[in-house]
């Protein structure tokens, strides 16, 4: 009986015990949200991600917007519950940094244009984000639409002379002829029609300054000036530079006997320059600009190697998490500025399969044999700030790095196919990518190029990448780029792509080899629609902040390479013009054609060098 009592106790003892296990783990499961034990992406945490990220609370996750904030925390929060260790700053998830997100306007700020009533600022006129500050007075020239393309036999500037005058011209570009012009139709422009392109040439003409006057949003009062926000170029500018209302100026004009619309029209009409010499025409321009600068953070997840060597090695998986907030800066329609631009697919989608990536690596069994640093850029719309923020204050030190893998664009998977940039950046690399697609059935494209990306600035550091892109498409950097319009099926699918491939890499006994490689951008909506013909070879370095185009290298037998520039060489002329930023010299290789031999001063340990070089024909 004794014993009988003793088995029922010990009995109900288990029953107990074993109810109480199950309970725990019940909760357990349902408090920590283990994820279930199948290797496979799940399609609901993807949705879920780019649906939260892409929404209207979010409001585009511009830098200067309060939805870059909630996408942070959110994405801190995802690294904690995956078990990533923190990597950011004073043993937080966050590494954060100031940039530049606005420009404002100070006093004393004004233009008077003659006798004529002063015009009011922000009302009458404003001065141009791109803008140098100063003060000028000097006569007015016109000068058409600003625009010089040799290449087509069309220069505004030519039969004129603008130095030390200021440069009155009109937005935008003539209208093309035929389907040779260099010029493109509404909304779509070349880059003659851009801000900076015509700021550029006004300076390398000799201007001191340039007024822009838009001729094309008649009766449209409150689109016609632009926001210094929307005008902003991160390039140093000594010009300065203020868009005033056709209205102000037609009036000003008028009184010395010439009707701006009348040149335009014959512009138009020609497509050929009208610029002349203006009478009794002199304006005094000030300009006060401060840069309004925010912080923002990178967020940063460590998942510690098991291999007792190589986890002191590390390979990072990284995608940005900004995107151009309301418009104002980064929109590829200015008629949506103040909307939400959603960029689900730009960057929401690589966000999302970066958490998954954290969530399954390190759930994974066995665990891996380097570390695995989950990065979530910031700021990269603006210039690839996070990303170049990263590679100068590592959490690991960046001579463990063996590789960098960029998720920028990765929602529109279609036909299985997708684009992988940087395969060549290690010998290695292109074997290991496509044996993994094959292995999932996908057909992948391998650029000769890098690519522009956050993936650039771990690429300077002779670091191996790659950068998984879907594709382009209309929605690019516009409000349509919504969550319901992304491909989660193919998101899992890049998803096992780039899990297989980081596993590769996180196991291999040996590190890659760098290789160098051309740098040319990856192919979205429009980036290369006013590309130039000629190409010289150089590697710019994107965290450089010299005054000059400082070079991460040369393609090799490139003319850059022939003419013996060098890694670590800074451009500072090219032929006539001037370089001082990397606008300077895309438009200096615009201006020239291939077959050109063009000298090239370089500053090389500080001492100008002048070396020569033969353009040939890009591709």
């Amino acid at each position: 009986m004794r014993n009988l009592t003793l088995r029922n106790s010990l009995g109900a003892r288990t029953t107990a015990i074993t109810l109480a296990l199950a309970v725990f783990f019940a909760f357990s499961a349902w408090t920590f949200e283990i994820p279930p034990s199948s290797s496979q992406p799940r399609l609901d945490a993807l949705r879920d991600h780019v649906r939260y990220l892409a929404s209207e609370e979010l409001t585009g996750r511009g830098i200067d917007t309060p939805g870059i904030k909630l996408a942070r925390d959110h994405i801190a929060r995802e690294f904690a519950k995956s078990g990533l260790r923190p990597g950011g700053d004073n043993g937080g998830y966050l590494q954060g940094f100031d940039v530049v997100t606005g420009i404002a306007v100070k006093q004393p700020t004004s233009i008077a244009l003659g006798e004529q009533q002063a015009p009011l600022v922000s009302q009458d006129w404003t001065p141009l984000g791109l803008s140098g500050s100063g003060k000028v007075a000097a006569a007015v020239v016109f000068a058409g639409y600003g625009i010089t393309a040799k290449d087509y036999g069309y220069d505004d500037y030519a039969g004129i002379d603008v130095r030390g005058k200021i440069a009155l011209v009109l937005r935008y570009e003539p209208p093309p002829k035929n389907d040779q012009s260099p010029f493109q139709k509404p909304p779509r422009y070349s880059s003659h029609a851009a801000l900076r392109v015509k700021a550029i040439n006004a300076r390398d003409h000799g201007a001191v300054g340039i007024i822009l006057v838009d001729l094309n949003h008649s009766g449209d009062e409150q689109r016609e000036l632009l926001s210094t926000r929307n005008s902003l170029w991160r390039g140093a500018n000594s010009l300065l530079a203020a868009q005033v209302k056709r209205g102000v100026i037609e009036k000003w004009l008028d009184a010395r006997g010439v009707s701006l619309k009348a040149l335009k029209e014959k512009i138009d009409r020609e497509e050929r320059p009208a610029s002349q010499y203006l009478p009794a025409a002199h304006v005094a321009l000030q300009v006060n600009l401060e840069e309004v600068r925010q912080r923002t953070e990178n967020v940063v997840g460590i998942l510690p190697g098991s291999d007792p060597k190589l986890k002191d090695e590390n390979i990072v998986i990284g995608a940005h998490y900004d995107h151009v907030g309301l418009g104002y800066h980064g929109t590829r329609d200015s008629s949506t500025e103040g909307q939400v631009h959603h960029g689900a697919d730009d960057n929401a989608s690589g966000v999302a399969v970066l958490l998954q990536l954290a969530e399954r690596l390190s759930h994974s069994q066995p665990k891996s044999a380097r570390t695995v640093v989950f990065a979530a850029f910031s700021a990269e719309e603006l210039g690839l700030h996070g990303s170049r923020h990263y590679v100068n204050h590592p959490p690991l030190p960046l001579s463990s790095t063996t590789a960098m893998l960029n998720l920028d664009m990765v929602g529109r998977l279609r036909d299985r196919r997708l684009t992988v940039f940087g395969t060549r950046s290690a010998k290695e690399l292109g074997g290991i990518v496509q044996e993994e697609a094959r292995k999932l059935g996908l057909q992948v494209t391998e650029s000769d190029g890098v690519g522009r990306s956050d993936h650039m600035a771990f690429y300077n550091q002779k670091i191996p990448v790659l950068h998984f892109f879907t594709g382009s498409h209309p929605d690019y950097h516009r409000p349509g780029d919504t969550w319901e319009k992304l491909n989660i099926e193919g998101m899992a699918q890049v998803t096992e792509l780039v899990g297989g491939i980081a596993r590769t890499l996180a196991n291999r006994a040996e590190p890659m080899n760098f290789a160098s490689l051309p740098s040319r951008p990856p192919g979205r909506e429009n980036d290369e629609r006013g590309g130039y013909g000629t190409y010289l070879g150089s590697i710019p370095d994107f965290g450089g902040n010299d005054s000059g185009v400082r070079l991460a290298g040369v393609s090799e037998g490139s003319p850059a390479a022939f003419a013996g520039l060098q890694e670590g060489d800074v451009i500072i002329k090219l032929a006539e013009m001037e370089i001082q930023n990397l606008e300077d010299l895309t438009a200096a290789l615009r201006s020239k054609k291939p077959g050109d031999s063009v000298d090239i001063v370089v500053l090389r340990k500080s001492q100008p060098l002048t070396l020569k070089a033969t353009l040939r024909a890009r591709g």
